[in-house]
């Protein structure tokens, strides 16, 4: 229980909400833009946004926080975990789509790049903080 207290605060649980509360909204604005005119370059910003977004609220969230593997596993798999379930919740009063469709292989191997910039960013405050003691 100790551990579950130690890596899944508020803190945590406050920075997700802030993630997904950036993400969703601007994840469906992205996709019915992208919907509509078909654009490259929409449909790059629509792939790229989540895992810039990640990393930016997991940079914020490893500033003032425990910064170890085990943290950073932590969250990288909680908050997809997480933005998985809510989706989830959200497909079908959103997109009219079953909740399943959302839930299947594809939409999990796109998740490696959301992964990697949370432990990038972790990696990357554990560094910028090295220095700063120097």
């Amino acid at each position: 229980m100790d551990l579950l207290k130690r890596y899944f605060t508020k803190r945590y649980f406050l920075f997700f909400l802030l993630l997904f509360l950036v993400w969703y909204p601007g994840s469906f604005l992205f996709y019915v833009a992208y919907g509509v005119t078909q654009s490259g370059v929409l449909y790059v910003a629509l792939n790229a946004y989540f895992p810039l977004l990640i990393f930016l609220c997991s940079f914020l969230y490893f500033r003032k926080s425990i910064n170890d593997w085990n943290d950073r596993f932590a969250v990288a798999f909680g908050w997809i975990i997480l933005t998985f379930l809510i989706s989830a919740l959200l497909v079908k009063p959103m997109y009219g789509f079953d909740w399943t469709s959302i839930i299947n292989i594809s939409q999990i191997q796109a998740n490696w790049s959301p992964f990697l910039a949370v432990l990038l960013s972790g990696m990357l405050v554990s560094a910028l903080n090295a220095r700063r003691k120097k």
